[in-house]
């Protein structure tokens, strides 16, 4: 598909955006700064993607609007206002390794996930999680270090063999590499943002 102005400059906007929140937290919790700085160099290499996919969406895409709503006045609202003009043109995507018999039909009927439109290194995936509420995405080690930041909804974390912790929009939650995290949205729809490193 075509890229198109427009869709462009809404994905750069989010991009810049979520940079803005990466820098401020850099500064906020010193502990990560290291690990977003790594981020923020990769994140200098996206742009859009010229042979980006035609829009797809999935049962799950209903939640989109709920999780943009309760990012409204949250600080990550400037993400959530470029991915609200993203929206309707936007390919969503699941885990290919994921089905209702590993995963089970309720999850399966409420999670996606995007990359924007966007491209870049080949050593950083960098998009969106949506999950409905109600469901659990277990807690799962990757072989990728990372960086989540809540857009929109109130979910439970969980990171490595820390307890479950409630997050709210603007949180940045890290993982080391090899790190595992579980989430789960509660009543509301979750949205948010990931940026995940590879070697």
């Amino acid at each position: 598909m075509r890229s198109s102005p427009g869709f462009d400059r809404a994905a750069m906007q989010a991009v810049s955006a979520a940079r803005d929140l990466f820098q401020a937290e850099a500064v906020k919790t010193p502990a990560c700064s290291e690990q977003l700085g790594r981020v923020l160099a990769l994140m200098a290499e996206l742009c859009p993607d010229p042979g980006r996919a035609a829009p797809r969406q999935f049962p799950g895409c209903r939640h989109l609007v709920r999780t943009l709503e309760l990012a409204e006045s949250g600080p990550a609202a400037a993400v959530a206002a470029a991915i609200r003009q993203l929206q309707p043109d936007l390919a969503w995507a699941q885990n290919p390794r994921y089905n209702a018999g590993n995963m089970g039909a309720e999850f399966m009927d409420n999670y996606a996930w995007s990359g924007l439109g966007l491209t870049g290194s080949d050593r950083m995936a960098f998009g969106v999680l949506l999950l409905g509420p109600g469901v659990t995405y277990p807690p799962t080690r990757y072989e990728s270090e990372g960086v989540f930041l809540v857009i929109g909804g109130f979910p439970e974390w969980k990171s490595g063999d820390a307890p479950w912790v409630r997050v709210e929009p603007g949180a940045v939650i890290s993982r080391p590499y090899g790190g595992s995290e579980g989430k789960r949205p509660g009543d509301e729809p979750m949205l948010a943002l990931y940026a995940w490193m590879y070697r």
